[in-house]
């Protein structure tokens, strides 16, 4: 399985005037400093949580068909997912097939429609699902997780590096999400 990132995020889930205010810091001097810890704080916490805090479009991909599609649906590689873009069932030339009337997503998960035959995958073809997954824009993301990037930032900076586990705050804050797959 491969996800690969195929319209980024418009802009981070935390701002920089924000991050620096948790910061408390009052000058530009660390604006660069501030941004990419603002920047990793949000890839660790969306690697932890597997979500993706401001919508992006997304691709994933599989050798075959991947297990559950049939029967209650297959995770997809992010959440939430707000939009199934399309399906496609590539041959080893490269040419697709789209089979997007075919499937749906439910709860982030890809799933077959009923009455519906799952397509064969050509031997060395693969499948490719496109979708849109995250909450909206910066500012719709909700404040539990904006509060776990102001955390992460604030660890990173007092320590100058990010640890390898996440602090207990966030780790509580991820564990709360983990129950909750839209």
């Amino acid at each position: 399985m491969t996800l690969t990132v195929i319209t980024p995020p418009d802009g981070e889930a935390l701002s920089l005037s924000a991050a620096k205010d948790y910061l408390r810091i009052g000058t530009d001097g660390e604006d660069a400093l501030v941004t990419a810890l603002i920047a990793s704080a949000r890839a660790r916490l969306e690697a932890a949580s597997g979500l993706a805090l401001v919508t992006r479009t997304l691709r994933q991909t599989w050798d075959g068909w991947p297990r559950g599609v049939t029967r209650g649906g297959a995770w997809l590689g992010a959440g939430p997912v707000s939009a199934l873009v399309s399906v496609s069932v590539v041959d080893a030339e490269d040419l697709a097939e789209l089979v997007t009337g075919r499937f749906r997503v439910r709860c982030g998960r890809l799933e077959l429609r009923p009455w519906n035959a799952l397509p064969l995958v050509p031997e060395g073809g693969r499948i490719e699902v496109v979708f849109d997954a995250g909450y909206g824009a910066p500012a719709d993301v909700p404040e539990d997780l904006v509060l776990a990037l102001k955390l992460l930032v604030l660890e990173s900076y007092r320590r100058g590096t990010a640890g390898s586990d996440l602090p207990d705050e966030v780790d509580a804050i991820v564990s709360a999400r983990r129950g909750v797959k839209l």
